[in-house]
C-alpha cells in the first residue's frame, strides 16, 4: 500500500528533539550567485557548487540530449534558499526552464506543500530512506530532511525542516524521472557534511496515523 504523509510535517521536525549531526564540514557552502555558459555535458564554467549538483547525465535527459546548448543559472541564492535552472534555448531566440534544482530551509509549510504537489501526480512513488521523507513522480521530486540550522554547530542544536526540490517541467514522458533521484541525494550528502542531518528522524506512515519522528533511541543515518 502507498504511503501517505500527513498534514503538519514541518510542524513535527521543528517540535522533535535534536539529534547529533551525522558529520561537520570545515567550510560553509558558497553563496555566490550568476550565470554561466555550460560545456561538456552542461558542467558550469564556473565552479559554483550548487548547479554543480546536477550531473551531466540528468541535464542530459531533461534537455532531451541538447546538453550542449543548454546553460546553468543559479536564480536564487540567500541564507535559507538557493535555486539553479537549466535553461535550454527555444525557437523564438527565449529559453525555457528544462530542469531546476532547489534548497529550501525551515521555510514554513513549504514542506507540506511540496509533498503535497508530488503526492497529487499520478504514479509517485516514495524514495529511498537516505533521503528521509522523499516522493519521486514525472517531472519533480521532492525530499524533506531535518538538519543543523546552522554549520559546525553544537551537537544538541535544534533541527529544522529542509525541503529539497527537483523538477523536468518538460518531460512529460517520464524520461528523466530515474534521474531525479542523485541530483537530490548529491544535495543532501552536501548538507549533511555541512550542517549535519538525520533522514531517519522523521519518516512517513500509514494513512489513518500521524506522521511521526522516531523516539530518541532511532538511530542517525547519512545519505550514500
Amino acid at each position: 500500500m502507498q504511503r501517505r504523509t500527513m498534514a503538519a510535517l514541518s510542524l513535527v521536525l521543528l517540535a522533535a528533539t535534536a539529534l547529533a549531526g551525522c558529520t561537520s564540514g570545515d567550510d560553509e557552502p558558497d553563496t555566490s550567485s550568476g550565470a554561466a555558459p555550460t560545456t561538456e555535458g552542461a558542467a558550469p564554467a564556473d565552479p559554483d557548487w550548487f548547479c554543480r549538483l546536477i550531473e551531466s547525465e540528468s541535464v542530459d535527459a531533461a534537455t532531451d540530449g541538447r546538453a550542449d546548448v543548454a546553460r546553468e543559472v543559479e536564480v536564487l541564492a540567500t541564507a535559507d534558499e538557493y535555486q539553479c535552472d537549466v535553461l535550454v534555448p527555444t525557437d523564438d531566440g527565449g529559453s525555457e526552464v528544462a530542469m531546476s534544482l532547489s534548497m529550501h530551509r525551515n521555510i514554513p509549510g513549504l514542506a507540506d506543500e511540496r509533498l503535497a504537489e508530488v503526492q497529487a501526480i499520478e504514479g509517485n512513488t516514495a524514495g529511498p530512506e537516505h533521503l528521509g521523507v522523499s516522493y519521486f513522480a514525472d517531472t519533480l521530486g521532492v525530499s524533506v530532511v531535518p538538519c543543523k540550522a546552522e554549520a559546525n554547530g553544537a551537537e544538541d542544536d535544534a533541527e529544522v525542516p529542509y525541503v529539497f526540490v527537483i523538477r523536468a517541467p518538460l518531460d512529460t514522458d517520464g524520461a528523466t524521472t530515474a534521474s531525479l533521484f542523485e541530483p537530490l541525494t548529491r544535495m543532501v550528502k552536501e548538507m549533511d557534511q555541512g550542517y549535519g542531518c538525520s533522514p531517519s528522524k522523521i519518516h512517513p506512515i500509514d494513512q489513518g496515523q500521524q506522521t511521526q519522528a522516531p523516539g530518541d533511541d532511532a538511530e542517525t543515518t547519512t545519505a550514500p
